[in-house]
């Protein structure tokens, strides 16, 4: 198309997360002249909506509360559909892609479908619910797309026709995610601890499908062989979790285990640790967090989840969800290498990343897709 091509994106909340993450970096990535954009909210308050409005970019925050349903904020997002007159609407995830679907006026709607589907009854009722429902609208999509590959077979089992699946990985920007040499000691020095000792980390908001519980015990016996080693937990709801406080007051953890709220230096803070840990159960799609941490040259340890395999393949080990002792000697298996080893798999993560997962790469590949069904509406 020629001229501008705008894009309203809409996307259930803006705490951080996976895929709200996501929609910051593509929207930093893309060119805002040529894609002018704008961003619906279903759920107010969140902390990315100010790095969105730092970027240009206005975002509406609707009156829609989690887990209570109302139709009043269909209205709010058709009104805001016919005010911005977008000839593309991009959904983020379930709840986001059916209220753009009712609320889209005409207008050619791409879902964005960033979640693995293991099983179903893993998830909360309503958003059963909305799985199922999207099941049976999904023919009303522009394109769905996938961010993982298993993504799609599983979503086809439960009414989505896989015929209309694109597969658009997440993407990272390696200017910003990358070796750090002086991180480790600054992250050690924040925490008051040794100048040597190792430091295993899980970077995840609190929820049940994160596997926090088998991170800490896999580490309460990787601890039996080496003492010495340091777990860091960090995210939302992870520091004040009563859960996980008892847990890490354990005999076997006590004093090595840190529970810290979410980072604001993400980063800084993959590139410090000796080791990444997956330790997730289900549901996710492709972890941005193993994709940044193999950009900062930063070893990582996960579960079989979503596209895990394929992304860190012939990079570290990929244990199966809920094994403890498989995860602890995954975890104890890479802390062995030596220096020479280490290095030469933090250069091969970093390439890794650079071929298949470099961010201009992906948003290039968003605008061509945005350009396609906006050109055949």
């Amino acid at each position: 198309m020629s001229g501008p091509l705008r894009v309203l994106h809409v996307i259930t909340d803006l705490r951080v997360g996976g895929a709200e993450t996501m929609l910051v970096k593509l929207l930093g990535a893309v060119d805002l002249e040529r894609y002018p954009s704008a961003v619906v909210s279903l759920v107010p308050g969140g902390e990315l909506a100010a790095p969105l409005r730092d970027l240009g970019v206005p975002v509406t925050e609707l009156d829609l509360r989690p887990g209570r349903p109302d139709p009043r904020a269909l209205w709010q997002l058709r009104r805001v559909v016919g005010e911005f007159e977008p000839q593309a609407i991009q959904a983020w995830m379930y709840h986001a892609n059916l209220a753009a679907t009712l609320a889209a006026r005409g207008r050619p709607v791409v879902w964005n479908i960033r979640h693995s589907l293991t099983d179903l009854g893993d998830e909360a009722p309503l958003t059963r619910l909305v799985i199922r429902a999207g099941g049976l609208l999904d023919g009303r999509a522009a394109a769905v797309i996938h961010n993982a590959r298993v993504s799609v077979a599983q979503h086809a089992r439960c009414g989505y026709d896989p015929a209309g699946a694109r597969v658009l990985p997440n993407g990272f920007d390696l200017d910003r995610f990358g070796p750090d040499s002086s991180a480790g000691a600054a992250l050690r020095a924040e925490l008051d601890l040794p100048a040597g000792a190792p430091l295993v980390g899980l970077l995840a908001r609190r929820h049940r499908f994160k596997g926090h519980e088998n991170f800490l015990a896999a580490m309460a016996l990787v601890r039996r062989h080496r003492p010495e080693v340091h777990a860091l937990c960090a995210g939302r709801g992870v520091a004040d979790d009563p859960d996980l406080t008892a847990l890490a007051a354990g005999e076997d953890l006590r004093g090595h285990v840190h529970l810290l709220p979410a980072r604001t230096d993400a980063p800084r803070f993959l590139a410090g640790l000796d080791l990444l840990c997956v330790a997730s159960r289900w549901g996710e799609g492709f972890p941005n967090v193993l994709g940044e941490a193999l950009a900062c040259g930063t070893p990582c340890v996960t579960t079989d989840v979503g596209e895990s395999r394929e992304i860190v393949a012939g990079l570290g080990p990929v244990v199966p969800p809920d094994d403890v002792p498989a995860l602890a000697e995954a975890l104890a298996e890479v802390l062995q290498l030596d220096a020479g080893a280490r290095a030469d798999l933090g250069r091969r993560s970093r390439e890794r990343v650079a071929e298949r997962y470099a961010l201009d790469a992906v948003a290039r590949r968003y605008t061509e897709l945005w350009s396609e069904v906006a050109g055949s509406a």
